[in-house]
């Protein structure tokens, strides 16, 4: 419902969201994305291995991120300026040519990485190009290089514009350009990397995004080769001077044999030297062996019984216990008992712990402990001794060796530096073959998977999304604006409305006075009726016809027509005894009590009620223009004549008799110059009474109550008073005051008519009156 009122809001506000929409389509250009795809796969550590060392590995950083960062930086963008440059680029119309046919007539553009930033000023001649800027001005044929500064380009043949301009960017502020456009972003949970570049140019998405990646995989494979030609630089050094070590060695070798002959001291002093180390070998094992029965004994003693258990399965898997059978063969026992009190104790039927075999095998276990203790302490003795002789042994042999002639060690000395320079020079020659090797590989840590396609249709949102889009946001618009214009409306528009705004009746609703047909279109009833007084007063006399919206009498079968007998049933529903008075009147003007008193009168004749319509509007008369009468004389001439001769009969020359049987009018009559002098409340009263016995019903058609003080002056003097409030034009809090001002004045309501001349209630979509009903003429 809310809809079909504000339906001409919501269809405005869509159709502007929708033009700027379509607008915006048309202007914009359609840009364009191609997207090249890298894969972090280190195929270079594939065919280094064994050759090249792998990088330490750094938990502080994501390798991908790294990736990602490096293809964003500024080096390799910049490299791909440079390449493409994309610094040149034509300027508009301005300069005299078309940026798109100038761009389309450059070929093998380069742009130094210093140029600085000016402006060129192209004329196509007929055989030459002429290009003018800041750093002077060049010519050239048609199809060769012609080179202004720091630019060189080649136009092949005469375009089809006379002059062009060609800019040359700033490099960094092109860069920022690119890396706006430039999209690189991780798959999720891979170490794949989409590299994407968007540009109204297809070709140039393509070319920018492929360069990029080509640049990052051999900038990295690049280093990779790099850092493998160091380091086969750094070892070619060290093996040449290690080299030249060794060469000296030797000679100092060679010259202490030829002087010594030590050959029989050499190899005794070499025998010394591997029964020292015997020894010490001996030793080291004695005290590892020592030291792991002292870690079971500690244990052991500050253990419970459960945890000995494990002490002891433990020492059982030494490899010291292999030396001494005694101690196998108890540990080994204890592990035999404790295996059958486990059986004992779990599955499932448990023995109790106060088993007599639970008992007896927890007082072996304990008796068996106690011997493994003796025999580790009994070994610990052994050892010990063993490590006493030993070490006596050592010191002699040590005496003995320290008792070698000096010119021995020297000898020893030379010979093992000789063996360990020899060493060095060749672990040093075998990473310097690795590192030529390193060099020799031109593959990196990142791959390409897939190149960059030429983009065949435009990225982003197609235009006609776009547009259906802007109509669902149009429409959104409407909605809200059609809510917000409906929430801050203070109109009236339906019987509920009035019924909660001013808690009076509601006694009906007057439809638009048209009729309606499935087969013919609207249209208004004519009345034609012969009045005295039209818009001029003279009209009447010539018997012009006028119209005038009295269904009651002209169309009876119509739906405004229906809607005035159920306003008359409503009133004699709650019509009470010597109720004769009906005031109607309204809050503003242009509201229709006119119609509504005229036509209510007209209804209440055909129902042989004898009525008196009296015309109490003295700043607006109608009601003599609805029924073909003259204007005056009327209520004024009434209220100052005498009342005895003008009053005392029906058929009073004042009470005009209208083509309505029943029903009489009482006209305004000449307009005085101040109301207040004539409306005397007393003299109205006493009319109204003398009235009263000579009609059934009287009906007061009065000036808006918030016009005019004349309707709270009528108020009380009536019977009962009808407000009527027009649909989609009356104020709520005008139709408050007016119905405060006349209960204030002592007017007694029956009830408000809702009237809808303008068809405001069709819009709800309720049937508030029978729309449409046929008459027999159809």
């Amino acid at each position: 419902m809310l809809l079909r009122r504000r339906i001409g809001l919501v269809a405005g506000i869509a159709a502007l969201i929708v033009f700027v929409v379509a607008l915006f389509v048309v202007l914009e250009r359609p840009v364009y994305r191609s997207t090249a795809t890298v894969r972090l796969a280190y195929p270079r550590r594939a065919l280094t291995v064994g050759v090249e060392d792998l990088p330490a590995k750094d938990q502080r950083s994501d390798p991908l991120l790294s990736l990602i960062e490096l293809l964003r930086g500024r080096g390799i963008v910049g490299a791909v300026v440079d390449s493409l440059a994309l610094r040149l680029q034509p300027l508009g119309s301005r300069f005299g040519g078309s940026s798109r046919v100038v761009r389309a007539a450059l070929r093998d553009v380069r742009v130094s990485p210093g140029a600085q930033q000016d402006t060129l000023r192209l004329t196509f001649g007929g055989d030459r190009v002429t290009a003018q800027g800041l750093q002077g001005e060049a010519q050239s044929p048609y199809g060769t290089p012609l080179a202004v500064g720091s630019v060189q380009f080649t136009i092949p043949s005469p375009p089809s514009v006379k002059a062009g301009a060609l800019a040359v960017r700033s490099r960094e502020e092109v860069i920022d350009d690119v890396l706006k456009s430039l999209a690189v972003l991780r798959r999720k949970s891979t170490d794949i990397v989409d590299v994407t570049y968007s540009d109204p140019d297809p070709l140039l998405a393509q070319r920018v995004a492929n360069l990029l990646v080509w640049v990052f995989q051999a900038r990295d494979a690049g280093s990779a080769q790099e850092q493998a030609r160091s380091r086969a630089e750094f070892l070619a050094a060290q093996l040449s001077a290690t080299d030249s070590e060794m060469s000296i060695a030797q000679a100092e070798l060679s010259a202490f044999r030829r002087q010594r002959l030590l050959g029989s001291s050499r190899d005794k002093l070499a025998v010394e030297q591997a029964r020292l180390t015997a020894l010490d070998a001996r030793l080291g094992e004695l005290e590892a062996e020592r030291s792991v029965y002292e870690s079971f004994l500690t244990k052991f003693n500050t253990s419970n019984d459960s945890l000995r258990l494990d002490v002891a399965r433990d020492l059982s898997y030494t490899p010291e216990l292999a030396a001494d059978p005694v101690v196998s063969r108890i540990s080994q026992q204890v592990l035999v008992y404790r295996t059958r009190l486990d059986s004992l104790t779990t599955g499932p039927l448990p023995a109790a712990p106060t088993n007599p075999d639970v008992l007896g095998l927890k007082a072996l276990i304990r008796s068996t402990q106690e011997e493994l203790v003796r025999a580790v302490r009994a070994h610990l003795t052994s050892i010990g001794a063993q490590s006493q002789a030993l070490a006596a042994l050592r010191s002699r042999t040590g005496a003995s060796f320290q008792r070698l002639p000096a010119t021995e060690a020297e000898g020893g000395r030379l010979e093992r530096l000789v063996e360990d320079l020899r060493s060095t020079g060749d672990r040093i020659r075998q990473d310097y073959k690795n590192a030529r090797m390193a060099e020799a590989i031109s593959a990196g840590d990142a791959r390409v998977i897939d190149w960059a396609p030429l983009p065949y249709k435009a990225a982003g949102i197609p235009p006609w999304a776009k547009l259906g889009l802007g109509l669902l946001l149009g429409l959104l618009l409407g909605c809200g604006a059609a809510g917000l214009a409906e929430s801050g409306n203070s109109l009236l528009m339906r019987p509920e409305e009035l019924e909660r705004a001013l808690n009076v009746r509601d006694l009906g609703v007057i439809p638009p006075l048209l009729e309606t047909s499935a087969s013919r279109p609207l249209r208004r009833l004519p009345i034609p009726l012969f009045i005295s007084a039209s818009r001029r007063p003279e009209a009447a006399s010539r018997g012009e016809q006028a119209t005038w919206e009295v269904v009651a009498d002209s169309a009876p079968l119509s739906s405004a027509a229906e809607a005035f007998r159920l306003l008359y049933s409503g009133l004699l529903f709650g019509w009470g005894e010597g109720q004769r008075t009906i005031l109607v009147t309204s809050a503003a003007p242009q509201e229709g009590k006119t119609v509504i008193a005229a036509n209510l009168a007209v209804t209440f004749a055909r129902e042989g009620v004898r009525v008196l319509l009296v015309d109490c509007d003295l700043r607006r008369p109608r009601l003599h223009r609805v029924f073909g009468v003259a204007p005056a004389p009327g209520l004024i001439e009434l209220l100052k004549a005498d009342r005895a001769t003008l009053a005392d009969s029906p058929g009073g020359p004042l009470r005009r008799p209208t083509k309505i049987a029943g029903l009489w009018l009482l006209p305004c009559g000449a307009l005085p110059r101040r109301t207040s002098e004539v409306l005397q409340p007393h003299q109205l009263r006493r009319l109204l009474d003398d009235l009263s016995g000579h009609f059934d019903v009287i009906i007061l058609d009065t000036p808006p109550v918030l016009v005019s003080a004349d309707a709270a002056l009528l108020a009380p003097l009536a019977d009962g008073a009808i407000l009527v409030v027009r649909a989609g034009q009356t104020n709520r809090s005008s139709a408050e005051r007016a119905c405060q001002y006349l209960i204030a004045a002592g007017a007694h309501f029956l009830g408000a008519v809702l009237n809808d001349p303008a068809g405001e209630l069709a819009r709800y979509g309720k049937y508030y009156y029978s729309y449409g009903y046929p008459t027999p003429s159809d």
